[in-house]
Protein backbone atom coordinates (compact mmCIF):
# COMPACT_ATOMS: atom_id res chain seq x y z
CA UNK A 1 0.00 0.00 0.00
CA UNK A 2 2.81 2.33 0.88
CA UNK A 3 3.86 2.10 -2.76
CA UNK A 4 0.86 4.21 -3.81
CA UNK A 5 1.03 6.30 -1.24
CA UNK A 6 2.44 9.20 -3.41
CA UNK A 7 0.12 8.66 -6.42
CA UNK A 8 -3.11 8.68 -3.97
CA UNK A 9 -1.69 11.77 -2.67
CA UNK A 10 -0.63 13.70 -5.54
CA UNK A 11 -4.14 13.05 -6.97
CA UNK A 12 -6.20 14.61 -3.76
CA UNK A 13 -3.85 17.19 -3.99
CA UNK A 14 -4.40 17.65 -8.27
CA UNK A 15 -8.32 17.51 -7.32
CA UNK A 16 -7.97 20.46 -4.21
CA UNK A 17 -6.10 22.31 -7.02
CA UNK A 18 -9.27 21.80 -8.98
CA UNK A 19 -11.82 22.78 -7.53
CA UNK A 20 -9.74 26.13 -5.89
CA UNK A 21 -9.35 26.87 -9.48
CA UNK A 22 -12.83 26.46 -10.48
CA UNK A 23 -14.21 28.71 -7.76
CA UNK A 24 -11.92 31.63 -9.09
CA UNK A 25 -14.09 34.18 -11.23
CA UNK A 26 -10.91 35.24 -12.85
CA UNK A 27 -10.58 33.06 -16.41
CA UNK A 28 -7.30 34.77 -17.41
CA UNK A 29 -4.50 35.46 -14.87
CA UNK A 30 -0.35 36.03 -14.92
CA UNK A 31 1.25 32.83 -15.71
CA UNK A 32 4.60 33.56 -15.43
CA UNK A 33 6.55 36.34 -13.50
CA UNK A 34 9.77 37.89 -14.59
CA UNK A 35 13.20 38.40 -12.41
CA UNK A 36 11.66 41.82 -10.68
CA UNK A 37 8.79 39.66 -9.70
CA UNK A 38 6.33 41.43 -12.48
CA UNK A 39 3.60 39.88 -14.13
CA UNK A 40 4.95 39.39 -17.77
CA UNK A 41 2.49 36.35 -19.51
CA UNK A 42 -0.92 35.40 -18.88
CA UNK A 43 -3.06 32.30 -20.05
CA UNK A 44 -5.81 31.09 -19.16
CA UNK A 45 -6.27 29.28 -15.17
CA UNK A 46 -6.53 25.95 -16.11
CA UNK A 47 -3.16 26.15 -17.00
CA UNK A 48 -1.89 26.29 -13.25
CA UNK A 49 -3.30 22.56 -13.10
CA UNK A 50 0.24 21.26 -15.15
CA UNK A 51 1.86 22.12 -11.52
CA UNK A 52 0.15 19.38 -9.53
CA UNK A 53 0.08 17.25 -12.47
CA UNK A 54 4.01 17.27 -12.04
CA UNK A 55 3.89 15.58 -8.70
CA UNK A 56 1.23 13.11 -10.10
CA UNK A 57 4.32 11.94 -12.66
CA UNK A 58 6.56 12.01 -9.52
CA UNK A 59 4.08 9.26 -7.71
CA UNK A 60 3.99 7.65 -11.14
CA UNK A 61 7.86 7.35 -11.19
CA UNK A 62 8.03 6.09 -7.32
CA UNK A 63 5.24 3.53 -7.93
CA UNK A 64 7.35 2.27 -10.96
CA UNK A 65 10.52 2.15 -8.90
CA UNK A 66 8.90 0.57 -5.84
CA UNK A 67 7.39 -2.67 -8.07
CA UNK A 68 11.20 -2.69 -9.90
CA UNK A 69 12.77 -2.39 -6.58
CA UNK A 70 11.30 -5.47 -5.20
CA UNK A 71 12.61 -7.19 -7.81
CA UNK A 72 16.11 -6.37 -7.26
CA UNK A 73 18.29 -6.49 -3.80
CA UNK A 74 20.17 -3.69 -4.61
CA UNK A 75 17.46 -1.11 -4.54
CA UNK A 76 16.01 -2.85 -2.19
CA UNK A 77 18.08 -2.19 0.81
CA UNK A 78 17.79 1.52 -0.12
CA UNK A 79 13.89 1.81 -0.77
CA UNK A 80 13.01 2.65 2.58
CA UNK A 81 15.83 5.72 2.06
CA UNK A 82 14.02 6.62 -1.63
CA UNK A 83 10.25 6.86 -0.04
CA UNK A 84 11.75 9.55 2.68
CA UNK A 85 13.36 11.70 -0.22
CA UNK A 86 10.12 11.59 -2.10
CA UNK A 87 8.73 12.72 1.01
CA UNK A 88 11.09 15.90 0.96
CA UNK A 89 10.21 16.30 -2.59
CA UNK A 90 6.50 16.28 -2.07
CA UNK A 91 6.24 18.49 0.56
CA UNK A 92 8.46 20.80 -1.03
CA UNK A 93 6.49 20.52 -4.56
CA UNK A 94 3.38 21.07 -2.43
CA UNK A 95 4.27 24.12 -0.78
CA UNK A 96 5.76 25.96 -3.56
CA UNK A 97 3.03 25.05 -6.06
CA UNK A 98 0.73 25.57 -4.05
CA UNK A 99 2.12 29.49 -3.40
CA UNK A 100 2.56 29.93 -6.97
CA UNK A 101 -1.46 28.61 -7.06
CA UNK A 102 -2.39 30.83 -5.09
CA UNK A 103 -0.54 34.11 -6.59
CA UNK A 104 -1.46 33.10 -10.01
CA UNK A 105 -5.28 32.80 -9.07
CA UNK A 106 -5.52 35.63 -7.54
CA UNK A 107 -4.74 37.79 -10.15
CA UNK A 108 -1.29 39.76 -8.44
CA UNK A 109 0.87 41.79 -11.16
CA UNK A 110 3.30 41.51 -8.88
CA UNK A 111 5.04 38.80 -6.53
CA UNK A 112 7.96 41.21 -5.45
CA UNK A 113 10.74 39.15 -3.61
CA UNK A 114 8.39 37.02 -1.20
CA UNK A 115 8.84 34.01 -3.60
CA UNK A 116 12.83 34.18 -3.68
CA UNK A 117 12.93 33.92 -0.21
CA UNK A 118 10.39 31.15 0.45
CA UNK A 119 11.88 29.10 -2.19
CA UNK A 120 15.51 29.63 0.01
CA UNK A 121 14.10 28.34 3.27
CA UNK A 122 12.19 25.75 1.36
CA UNK A 123 15.46 24.44 -0.77
CA UNK A 124 17.29 24.78 2.27
CA UNK A 125 14.67 22.78 4.41
CA UNK A 126 14.94 20.18 1.74
CA UNK A 127 18.12 19.55 1.26
CA UNK A 128 18.40 19.51 5.36
CA UNK A 129 16.14 16.39 5.39
CA UNK A 130 17.67 14.57 2.72
CA UNK A 131 21.47 15.70 4.27
CA UNK A 132 19.99 14.00 7.32
CA UNK A 133 19.29 10.77 5.55
CA UNK A 134 22.57 10.67 3.56
CA UNK A 135 24.76 8.77 6.03
CA UNK A 136 22.50 6.01 5.87
CA UNK A 137 22.54 5.21 2.60
CA UNK A 138 24.27 2.07 1.88
CA UNK A 139 26.58 1.88 -1.14
CA UNK A 140 24.65 2.04 -4.05
CA UNK A 141 25.15 3.54 -8.13
CA UNK A 142 22.11 5.41 -8.53
CA UNK A 143 21.60 7.15 -4.96
CA UNK A 144 23.94 9.64 -2.96
CA UNK A 145 27.47 10.68 -3.56
CA UNK A 146 28.39 8.73 -5.97
CA UNK A 147 32.15 9.17 -7.23
CA UNK A 148 34.85 6.86 -8.82
CA UNK A 149 36.39 7.19 -5.44
CA UNK A 150 32.76 6.51 -3.45
CA UNK A 151 31.63 3.40 -5.62
CA UNK A 152 34.89 1.78 -5.16
CA UNK A 153 35.43 1.50 -1.45
CA UNK A 154 32.34 1.22 0.75
CA UNK A 155 34.46 3.04 3.48
CA UNK A 156 35.25 5.93 1.67
CA UNK A 157 31.52 5.65 0.89
CA UNK A 158 30.37 6.30 4.80
CA UNK A 159 33.03 8.50 5.62
CA UNK A 160 31.99 10.53 2.62
CA UNK A 161 28.00 10.19 2.95
CA UNK A 162 28.61 10.65 7.06
CA UNK A 163 30.93 13.95 6.58
CA UNK A 164 28.27 14.90 3.37
CA UNK A 165 25.27 14.49 5.73
CA UNK A 166 26.78 17.24 8.26
CA UNK A 167 27.61 19.61 5.85
CA UNK A 168 24.34 19.34 3.98
CA UNK A 169 22.32 19.51 7.22
CA UNK A 170 24.93 22.91 8.29
CA UNK A 171 24.10 24.80 4.72
CA UNK A 172 20.64 24.05 4.37
CA UNK A 173 20.27 25.46 7.67
CA UNK A 174 22.01 28.14 6.43
CA UNK A 175 20.07 28.93 3.56
CA UNK A 176 16.93 28.72 6.10
CA UNK A 177 18.10 31.68 7.69
CA UNK A 178 19.33 33.28 5.14
CA UNK A 179 15.83 33.58 4.01
CA UNK A 180 14.25 35.00 6.99
CA UNK A 181 17.34 37.56 7.37
CA UNK A 182 16.57 38.49 3.58
CA UNK A 183 12.78 38.98 4.26
CA UNK A 184 13.51 40.71 7.35
CA UNK A 185 16.20 43.24 5.98
CA UNK A 186 14.87 43.18 2.56
CA UNK A 187 17.84 42.29 0.59
CA UNK A 188 18.10 41.11 -2.82
CA UNK A 189 15.76 37.88 -3.42
CA UNK A 190 17.47 36.79 -5.97
CA UNK A 191 20.95 37.41 -4.41
CA UNK A 192 19.82 35.28 -1.25
CA UNK A 193 18.96 32.50 -3.51
CA UNK A 194 21.62 31.83 -5.77
CA UNK A 195 24.25 33.01 -2.80
CA UNK A 196 21.99 30.01 -0.59
CA UNK A 197 22.48 27.26 -3.59
CA UNK A 198 25.85 28.72 -4.30
CA UNK A 199 26.73 27.79 -0.68
CA UNK A 200 25.24 24.99 -0.66
CA UNK A 201 26.56 23.54 -3.87
CA UNK A 202 30.64 24.33 -2.04
CA UNK A 203 30.02 23.13 1.20
CA UNK A 204 27.70 20.24 0.87
CA UNK A 205 28.70 18.90 -3.01
CA UNK A 206 32.20 19.94 -3.74
CA UNK A 207 34.02 19.38 -0.40
CA UNK A 208 32.75 15.95 -0.15
CA UNK A 209 34.00 14.92 -3.03
CA UNK A 210 37.49 16.37 -3.17
CA UNK A 211 37.13 14.72 0.37
CA UNK A 212 36.54 11.09 -0.55
CA UNK A 213 39.38 11.34 -3.73
CA UNK A 214 41.71 12.13 -0.81
CA UNK A 215 40.45 9.39 1.28
CA UNK A 216 40.38 6.97 -1.49
CA UNK A 217 44.12 8.01 -2.83
CA UNK A 218 45.67 7.11 1.11
CA UNK A 219 43.85 3.81 1.10
CA UNK A 220 45.27 3.03 -2.28
CA UNK A 221 49.02 3.79 -1.00
CA UNK A 222 48.04 1.85 2.48
CA UNK A 223 46.91 -1.07 0.04
CA UNK A 224 50.08 -0.80 -2.09
CA UNK A 225 52.17 -0.83 1.18
CA UNK A 226 50.71 -3.73 3.06
CA UNK A 227 51.36 -5.84 -0.50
Amino acid sequence: MKKFAFLILSLINAALTAVYVALSPLEIVPMHYNINGVADSYSTKWFVMLMPCILIVLGIIYLIYSFVAERHEKLLKNQKYVGRIVLGLFLFFIILFWYLTVICISGATKMGNAFEYILTAAVGALMLFISNILPKIKQNSSLGIKTPATLSSETVWKKTHKLGGYLGVISGAVMVILAIVGMIFKLNGMAVLFGGLGLFIVVACIIPCIYASVLYSKEKKTNLNCE
